[in-house]
């Protein structure tokens, strides 16, 4: 008959007497199962998911606060709270301001802007001008390396340049002139032409990263150095 096992009472009870001598004496289950098989992996509860929000909620709440900071200092404090890490600026606000792209691994380690080969090159273009970090505001478009959302920055900056006060900003690169006023234009054509960021006029440039890579473009960007120096003279 189906379903009916055909083993003798004289089996069964010699394999109960082998289970009890190996040590078995407890019955966990009713049906058979292979203990060694691999067990099913358990997917962890996203516990962080729980933190998530409110770490994004803090952050949104603190780029907004910081729209209505009225000093360098408490906007470097906003940013600080709302991505720890960042590098908010260095040298001193005054006519000059100089906004890079974003930190780059050298940067976030010296924890200052412009600190590698690409800052060393910045600094001899500004000495080229009779300018130096001691006259020059340094910032970034995007204070962060690669982590976070560039868009996320572009409060903080713009209000950067409203309370540095600047008389004239040299963007370099793409990302900072396209943060600072908006064009979408490659470096390429936008550069040597004054745009503006809220009433403040902006020279687009070559990064000196690009610069260190394209040395070639390096009489273009004597140029747009020229007349940055111009116009803080003017």
């Amino acid at each position: 008959m189906a379903g009916v096992s055909t083993i003798r009472h004289e089996e069964a009870a010699a394999a109960l007497g082998w289970w009890l001598a190996a040590g078995v004496d407890t019955i966990v289950d009713e049906t058979p199962f292979r203990w060694l098989a691999p067990a099913t992996p358990v997917v962890p509860l996203r516990a962080a998911a729980a933190t998530e929000v409110p770490v994004a909620t803090r952050a949104a709440k603190t780029t907004t606060a910081a729209l209505n900071v009225d000093s360098l200092a408490a906007l470097a404090a906003a940013l600080a709270e709302a991505h720890p890490g960042a590098l908010f600026a260095d040298g001193t606000p005054g006519d000059a301001m100089v906004v890079g792209e974003r930190p780059s691994a050298a940067d976030l380690a010296a924890g200052r802007p412009f600190a590698d080969a690409a800052g060393a090159l910045l600094d001899r273009m500004l000495a080229a001008i009779q300018r130096s970090r001691a006259d020059t505001y340094l910032a970034n478009a995007v204070p962060w390396g690669e982590t976070g959302r560039d868009a996320d920055a572009l409060p903080f900056l713009r209000r950067q340049v409203v309370l540095a006060r600047p008389k004239a900003v040299l963007a370099m690169g793409q990302v900072a002139t396209a943060a600072l006023t908006g064009a979408t234009a490659g470096i390429a054509r936008l550069r040597g032409r004054w745009l503006d960021c809220d009433g403040v006029p902006v020279m687009p440039t070559f990064a000196p990263a690009h610069l260190l890579r394209q040395p070639g473009h390096k009489a273009l960007a004597w140029a747009d150095l020229c007349a940055f120096r111009a116009r803080l003279a003017a």
